[in-house]
């Protein structure tokens, strides 16, 4: 059980309907229900009851969502008290995958030039956790993709990386020069969380790709081509940050935008701060290219 499998409890317990809470969350229906169940398995109690109409709390998911409630209360005091009591704060930021590549020992320095008082905390983030744990709160600051706007987040543009096709280094395709995005779609293709809904992937890469193994880390991309024998779409950088012996990287056409993230109207010294370095490392890198 993790803390974050209960704020999505709450949060359904408030909505009593899987799309809007997902939505609260900024992920997809199909994620925001894996964790419910799971969360349902791992305690052993059905917390909601559903139907194709309903969702209703359980009498025991009341008792429950009333306890996750407190202890959530109880983490965030938690966490406030003992950033008093050490003196010493923290800036948290996420990051998916390589994050800001070779921009980021710019943004660092600057940023802890201007704040030598915070310590930088580092968080983990997956496809499907990129924009929720910003929009949460739990991370100040989130360097990650930008595939479409999403409510409520401001994007500083660091770079834009080349899209890429991974293929199994087996594979016939393994010594193109390029593949086109519609070449690749005509082979059996991994899903990458975030990727879109069911319908827009349905329409751009064929029904195949809905029944396609999910994959949330970026990470674990290259892993999941060569165990699977299928493609995938990813940043020209993962040459460099993943390299893996079976696997080949073969440009495409398109870009893949990696910005900074915050929340919008979060005007507070540090959150500026990380902007103002954001910017000035992008301007940095292009003057010297």
């Amino acid at each position: 059980m993790d803390l974050r499998s209960l704020q999505y409890a709450v949060t359904l317990a408030e909505e009593l309907h899987f799309g809007r809470a997902a939505r609260r969350h900024f992920i997809s229906e199909q994620p925001f229900g894996k964790r419910i169940r799971h969360l349902e398995e791992e305690i052993g109690v059905r917390v909601f009851d559903r139907t194709s109409r309903r969702v209703a709390l359980t009498p025991a998911g009341a008792l429950l969502i009333a306890d996750a409630r407190r202890l959530l209360a109880s983490v965030d005091d938690l966490s406030a008290r003992a950033t008093r009591v050490s003196g010493h704060s923290v800036f948290r930021l996420g990051v998916l995958g390589f994050g800001a590549a070779g921009l980021w020992e710019s943004m660092r320095s600057r940023f802890v030039a201007d704040n030598p008082e915070l310590a930088i905390e580092y968080s983990e983030l997956d496809f499907t956790t990129q924009h929720s744990m910003l929009q949460d709160g739990v991370v100040d600051a989130a360097i990650t993709g930008a595939l479409k706007p999403v409510r409520g987040v401001t994007y500083d543009l660091l770079f834009e990386s080349p899209l890429a096709v991974l293929v199994p280094a087996g594979s016939q395709l393994a010594h193109r020069a390029y593949l086109s995005q519609a070449e690749a779609a005509e082979h059996d293709l991994l899903r990458l969380d975030g990727m879109g809904d069911d319908e827009t992937l349905a329409g751009s890469f064929g029904e195949r790709i809905l029944a396609a193994p999910r994959i949330a880390n970026p990470a674990s991309i290259p892993m999941a081509v060569a165990t699977t024998g299928r493609l995938a779409f990813h940043s020209i950088l993962a040459r460099t940050f993943y390299a893996h012996p079976g696997v080949a990287v073969i440009p495409t056409a398109g870009t893949v935008s990696i910005v900074l993230a915050t929340r919008t109207g979060d005007e507070r010294q540090p959150v500026v701060s990380i902007r103002k370095a954001a910017r000035a490392a992008r301007i940095a890198a292009a003057s010297r290219d």
